[in-house]
């Protein structure tokens, strides 16, 4: 077995590690707005029901995907930790708009979530492009 497969295969298991991770989060979730959905008394609230889609859609897709190329390599400690900060920031700012949308009332503090949540995301993003980019430097430079 060569290095490159070793490499391979460890980027899989990793990527799919963390994508387990958030699939049980997403799940967990899903599970914690059902119950409070349950005891809601009939009130819903979008914020509550889509409250999975956070972790599952930009946690566990990404993840997937990176895992299955060959030529994406795995995001950096700084690129993965903004990444999942800004992921949590928006699946936390949905289920207390949630709460407080099921509770009847409302907060100012809830219109800061979604920009703080993409501010993350867009650091982790470009933390990522910055290590692809210095990873097809390095390998340019090598050949």
């Amino acid at each position: 077995m060569s290095a490159s497969d070793t490499k391979l295969r460890e980027k899989k298991r990793k990527a799919g590690r963390q994508a387990i991770i958030y699939i049980c989060t997403a799940l967990f979730c899903g599970l914690f707005s059902a119950v409070y959905e349950h005891f809601s008394h009939g009130v819903r609230s979008n914020y509550m029901v889509w409250l999975f889609a956070f972790p599952a859609l930009l946690g566990a897709l990404p993840c997937t995907v990176i895992g299955l190329s060959q030529s994406l390599p795995l995001p950096s400690r700084q690129a993965a930790g903004a990444w999942d900060c800004g992921i949590m920031t928006l699946a936390l700012g949905s289920c207390v708009r949630g709460v407080l949308d099921i509770y009847g009332t409302s907060s100012g503090y809830v219109a800061f979530y979604l920009p703080a949540g993409l501010v993350l995301l867009g650091t982790g993003s470009l933390l990522y492009l910055r290590g692809v980019r210095q990873a097809k430097k390095q390998a340019g430079d090598a050949a």
